[in-house]
């Protein structure tokens, strides 16, 4: 039997879950089914079949040097420099798999998806090894549960067998369509779940796309020479072109096998769909956080900071974050994209970070920001330290709440203890250090006519940011 390796697709951006999505955090790092993030569940799910060892998650450069880190530091990554779809992510992975003339059965997994019947995962994973191991490009397919028009739809030749012959892909459809495949019967949610070896979906991407195999040949080219694989990919993964894995190769060629699956799945895709995986109370309420529901029914109440009182409604969607409320019908909540696409046309902040950001060192809150001001709560984690940079547009006043700061200004290098407080004045190098036990607790009230993240110049960072 091939080695099993797994390549998880961790890149996405999550918009139907705004607001607790957001794209410097998106949905595949939040926890929004127990106490795992989607990410971690994914990997812990696979186990005892793949080890963490054998595991590769893709994601964007920017997520393993921001708020994901926690999430990321401990996984083998291959970090994208700019999204380029599912296609070019999965040629990467399986080129680099190969490795000293390897060739593994390479298992490609959403990092975003819910699974609840694990066993039978499992069981559908090792026909698709099968299927794999005999030179065949297998997909998962989901016995579906309803008519639904979010999915992607696969149908083939029969269910009754481990596998059988996809005669053909067909995009989300409306509703009298996904109908009519439901009694028609042999259509299946299309999973994003592929099994196949490394040499077998890089001779049809050879085939089907000439231009980025010529591309991914560049790159391995260069790391075979000897330069660093990640720096190759940083400098020349945005040569490859844009196009999914569906497009790409599953429906041009006729090399597709699908194994039926019925095991629990969810994407995870919008509110309606945590509302369908989460616990109901007596009303069929999902509440999670400090809500109290009055006479309510079939609704999903969230509260991440504050109360959500709520007294006769009915499916409703009320999703709470500490600057942003989400209120929407039930069968609307598809509809949150088009929020988030008004975001981005007035350049919201609220579209890209939370109130509270997490860093590689710890996080830090925006308690007020105001023209000419901005004053924010930083927590260092013991050990940690931020980089040593200078701000061209702002001054930094800095109150130590808790703990001890270990500052470093100009050439000065002193501590800052409890109720005490210290000054950065423009353009002076400066960072902050936690050397003590306790998590370092500050206050930085910030003073100039720009105050964007962006105004950071580093010099020297310990976890490799520019």
């Amino acid at each position: 039997m091939c080695k099993l390796q797994a390549v998880v697709l961790a890149g996405g951006s999550g918009t139907r879950l705004w607001p607790m999505s957001r794209q410097q955090l998106p949905k595949q790092f939040l926890k929004l089914a127990g106490e795992e993030s989607l990410l971690a569940a994914t990997i812990s799910r696979l186990s005892p079949m793949v080890t963490q060892d054998d595991v590769w998650v893709v994601t964007n450069e920017a997520h393993a040097m921001g708020e994901a880190f926690s999430e990321l530091d401990h996984l083998r990554t291959i970090l994208e420099p700019c999204g380029r779809d599912t296609a070019p992510a999965i040629a990467l992975a399986a080129a680099l798999l190969q490795e000293d003339g390897a060739d593994p059965v390479m298992l490609v997994l959403p990092a975003d998806h819910l699974i609840q019947d694990i066993p039978a995962f499992h069981q559908g994973l090792k026909h698709a090894i099968q299927a794999a191991e005999q030179g065949h490009l297998v997909t998962f397919g989901i016995v579906p549960e309803h008519p639904d028009t979010g999915f992607g739809y696969i149908q083939a030749e029969g269910s009754e067998i481990a596998w059988s012959s996809v005669q053909r892909f067909t995009e989300k459809p409306d509703l009298n369509t996904a109908k009519t495949f439901l009694k028609e019967g042999n259509y299946f949610w299309n999973s994003g779940m592929f099994v196949w070896k490394t040499s077998v979906i890089l001779a049809e991407i050879k085939k089907y796309q000439p231009e980025m195999y010529q591309a991914l040949q560049v790159m391995k080219k260069a790391w075979l020479a000897g330069e660093p694989w990640q720096e190759v990919v940083r400098h020349q993964f945005q040569n490859m072109p844009s196009i999914s894995i569906d497009y790409a190769v599953l429906e041009p060629t006729d090399n597709v096998v699908m194994v039926p699956v019925s095991m629990g799945w969810s994407d995870v895709g919008s509110w309606d769909a945590v509302f369908d995986i989460a616990e109901k109370d007596v009303d069929n309420n999902a509440l999670s956080g400090h809500v109290i529901a009055i006479d309510c029914k079939n609704s999903l109440l969230r509260s991440e900071s504050r109360l959500i009182a709520a007294v006769g409604l009915e499916n409703i969607i009320a999703v709470e974050t500490p600057d942003a409320i989400l209120l929407c019908p039930k069968d609307e909540s598809q509809r949150v994209r088009e929020v988030v696409a008004a975001l981005k046309d007035t350049k919201g902040i609220e579209l890209e970070e939370h109130t509270t950001v997490k860093r590689p060192w710890g996080s830090y809150t925006v308690l007020e920001n105001a023209e000419g001001y901005k004053m924010k709560r930083i927590v260092v984690e013991p050990g940690a330290s931020l980089s040593l940079q200078k701000h061209q547009h702002r001054s930094e006043h800095w109150i130590v709440v808790s703990g001890t700061a270990t500052v470093t200004r100009g050439d000065k290098v002193f501590t800052v203890a409890k109720n005490e407080s210290t000054y950065i004045s423009i353009g002076e190098k400066h960072r902050l250090a936690n050397q003590g036990k306790i998590p370092l607790q500050m206050i930085e009230v910030q003073v100039g006519e720009y105050l964007g993240e962006d105004d950071i110049e580093r010099f020297e960072d310990n976890y490799g940011r520019g």
